[in-house]
């Protein structure tokens, strides 16, 4: 196997252009495809700024004979070269920097030969280029490929684009895919985000913060973006916005404190913890209770106050009031955590009475954490009774965080008691460890830094803001929010909260455009959030027509999978007609049954999230995922959704999806309860969607072969044109806004200037 070296220097970015990073080695045997890439693995460098990528990419050849190939890699449009080289066996070997009149032409070239209109969007920009021979007969061609860019910065936030995607028909590595970003900032690091990815993030101090992920065969549908700001205040506050004109705009505010508590001394908290010690905790789960505990202990703070509570089929507490940390009650405390045995019933209603109770200190954070593996059996069993009693008697504003353990908990009694008390649920199946859960919630809350978090935008009127109740902030977090907003202007934005019960705020400024093309993944992250707290809704109190049509028609819209519209088809003949859709070419959609749609949506994720390579693993790291645990991978499975709005689901009995809502127990129930959570923190914009797609303003359906414009009518006037033939490298030369619109498929309906034009395949 040979060794090629590839090193470009100096690469500034002026813009943010996609290219297609991952470089093909195409055979000049204009009957073979380009070379599969067996793995791939990138390591980025950003130092205040300037990010140098070093890229190694192996690829296979299957065919038994040497080839003689063209390695292309395309470049950004404004990037500026001062070299670029390959050495093989020590003899430097000179590449071809093609400018983009030139590079057009082979950018063309490529798309014929590939059939694959996915390359459109290169179109317009620099190539690098470079012959390899020879190819071994049935080897591997390994490629190493090193650029460094100037990363675009605007108000505090730098955007980072890895080029990815690999064409219409994205195609996957035949091993793995590694990226691992190391970020390095003379100012302090606060948000670090990826819109595109879900990505392990390790925080090393103020100055310094580690990026990755690892996944086996990826997918190479979609370009790495990362974000990441920079700033001296005690709180990054960075916004993002989409609009179109005359329509409610869409915006995603980031904000997130410091890694290290404030002059390095962690505000002091009172911190409760309720745990069911009841007999069907015996055996492992008893075990894993104790260990929680005694890392939970061990991880309190000096200048803390503290408590546990065991409950069976009454209530022990440790200490009659919130005991002040020190050594010695410490080991009052794992004195007390040793001796817990499991035996008895359940007392829910009891503990949570008794903890509410409790001397709590109105200045201070309050946390409840609460622990069960059943039903309530003793006292008070009615769990609408029991969430109303926990919400009458919590007039300190305790936070209650809750892990339901095993199958057999009730999840909307769990749900609405984290919901409606500024906390969350964790649920912890049977093979799961409790000590590992618990303690990455307690770690992450070990050090807040403001509570009762509010964030008020001057003069822009915002609505259907999720999450609508802010939580409360802890070191090292991030806290994501997404809205839509009503008017445009640059306007302060003010961060309200209390610090050691004293209200503080932090003024920050922004701007809510009127107009805004860039950041187009904030719709559907936004709607996919919208879902989740609408499902959560229907789920907790009952299903009402109002919530369930703007579920349905929320997923239309923005193609996510629900419950209730997983398979969508043309509601009728008139339908197909007035879209000028040809029936006898679309095969009819075959709806699945309900109970299956709603299987796909709650369906347990299969990966994990992945760590960065070569980072120890933080406290802050071991509890991002958290959130997106257990989360609805369904999502990649939606579909294809039709033109127009007039659609209906079809499936199995109506009363089918209801009935699966309002299952409160059981391994479906917890399912569900985990995939609606995660809608509702969603953060990544994930894999493109089977059936819809948003390219700007317009939106396109997927009907038999074709995607299609919403935009169209079947009374427009309609020009023909074939697909990679020289009208159609006109036309994209004439209206070059139509290239993400082509690079759909080759079989394509758009509207232009009232005009249907319609690119087909050769007949």
């Amino acid at each position: 196997m040979k060794r090629y070296t590839l090193t470009a220097l100096a690469l500034a970015l002026l813009t943010t252009v996609s290219a297609f990073g991952s470089g093909m080695l195409i055979p000049k045997d204009a009957s073979l495809p380009p070379l599969a890439i067996k793995h791939q693995r990138v390591d980025i460098q950003i130092k205040d700024g300037v990010a140098t990528a070093k890229i190694e990419q192996v690829f296979k050849n299957n065919v038994n004979r040497d080839l003689e190939a063209v390695f292309v890699f395309p470049l950004p449009e404004n990037a500026a070269i001062s070299d670029f080289a390959m050495f093989i066996n020590g003899k430097r070997m000179s590449g071809e920097l093609v400018e983009k009149d030139k590079a057009r032409k082979i950018y063309q070239d490529i798309v014929r030969r590939m059939k694959d209109p996915g390359l459109l969007e290169y179109l317009g920009g620099n190539l690098f280029r470079i012959s390899v021979y020879p190819v071994p007969k049935n080897g591997e061609q390994r490629i190493e490929l090193e650029y460094s860019q100037t990363l675009p910065f605007d108000g505090g936030l730098y955007k980072f684009v890895y080029p990815l995607k690999t064409g219409e028909r994205a195609s996957r590595t035949l091993e793995d895919f590694t990226t691992s970003v190391r970020i390095h900032s003379a100012t302090p690091i606060k948000n670090v985000y990826s819109p595109s990815h879900e990505v392990g993030i390790s925080r090393k101090g103020e100055h310094e913060a580690m990026v990755g992920f690892e996944e086996d065969r990826a997918l190479l549908d979609r370009d790495f973006v990362l974000y990441y700001s920079v700033s001296k205040k005690a709180f990054g506050m960075n916004v993002l916005t989409h609009a179109v004109k005359d329509q409610d705009g869409f915006y995603m505010l980031m904000l997130a404190p410091s890694v290290t508590p404030p002059d390095g001394k962690p505000v002091a908290k009172d911190v409760l913890f309720v745990f069911d010690t009841s007999g069907s905790m015996a055996g492992q789960k008893i075990e894993q209770a104790r260990g929680a505990l005694t890392h939970c202990v061990q991880r309190l703070n000096e200048g803390d106050r503290f408590n546990i509570i065991r409950f069976s089929t009454d209530s022990k507490s440790l200490a009659d009031h919130l005991l002040p940390v020190n050594k010695a009650s410490r080991a009052e405390a794992l004195t007390f955590v040793d001796k817990l045995t499991a035996r008895g019933g359940t007392a829910i209603d009891e503990a949570l009475a008794a903890a509410l109770k409790m001397d709590f200190d109105p200045k201070r954070p309050r946390i409840v954490v609460f622990l069960t593996d059943g039903k309530p059996t003793i006292g008070e069993s009615d769990p609408e009774i029991i969430a109303g009693n926990v919400a009458d008697r919590n007039s300190a504003g305790v936070r209650l965080f809750v892990f339901g353990v095993g199958e057999k908990v009730n999840t909307h009694l769990l749900d609405k008691l984290s919901g409606k008390n500024g906390g969350l649920s964790q649920y912890v199946l049977p093979g799961e460890d409790i000590e590992i859960k618990v303690s990455s919630l307690v770690d992450k809350l070990s050090n807040p830094v403001l509570a009762n978090v509010k964030v008020e935008i001057d003069k822009i009127k915002t609505n259907r803001v999720h999450p609508r109740e802010l939580p409360d902030l802890f070191c090292g977090d991030q806290l994501v929010v997404l809205g839509r907003y009503e008017g445009s202007r640059h306007t302060a934005i003010r961060l309200l909260g209390d610090v050691e019960g004293a209200q503080r705020e932090f003024v920050y400024e922004g701007d809510f455009p009127a107009t805004n093309s860039d950041n187009a993944f904030i719709p559907r992250l936004w709607a996919t959030r919208r879902v989740g707290y609408l499902l959560d809704a229907i789920r907790l109190q009952g299903e009402e027509a109002e919530l369930k049509d703007e579920v349905m028609w929320l997923s239309k819209e923005y193609g996510i999978m629900t419950p209730y519209t997983s398979y969508l088809v043309l509601e009728d003949d008139k339908a197909y007609v007035q879209h000028g859709i040809d029936r006898d070419r679309v095969p009819a959609v075959v709806a699945e049954r309900e109970e299956r749609a709603v299987r796909m949506f709650a369906a347990p994720k299969r990966a994990p999230v992945a760590r960065p390579q070569s980072a120890a693993a933080t406290a802050t790291e071991t509890a991002l995922p958290m959130f997106r645990e257990g989360a609805a991978d369904a999502l990649s499975a939606a579909a294809p959704s039709p033109v127009g709005k007039r659609m209906r689901t079809y499936g199995g009995q109506a009363g089918k999806v209801k009935s699966y809502l309002k299952t409160d127990s059981g391994a479906g129930a917890i399912d569900l309860s985990r995939a609606i959570a995660r809608y509702k923190r969603e953060t990544v914009a994930g894999s493109r969607q089977a059936g819809v797609r948003h390219v700007g303003k317009r939106i396109f359906y997927h009907i038999g072969e074709q995607w299609v414009d919403s935009a169209y009518r079947k009374e427009m006037k309609t020009r023909r044109i074939e697909f990679a033939s020289d009208a159609y490298f006109k036309l994209l030369a004439d209206h070059p806004e139509l290239k993400r619109s082509l690079a759909l498929g080759r079989q394509v309906i758009v509207v232009l200037e009232g005009q249907a034009i319609v690119i087909e395949t050769a007949r």
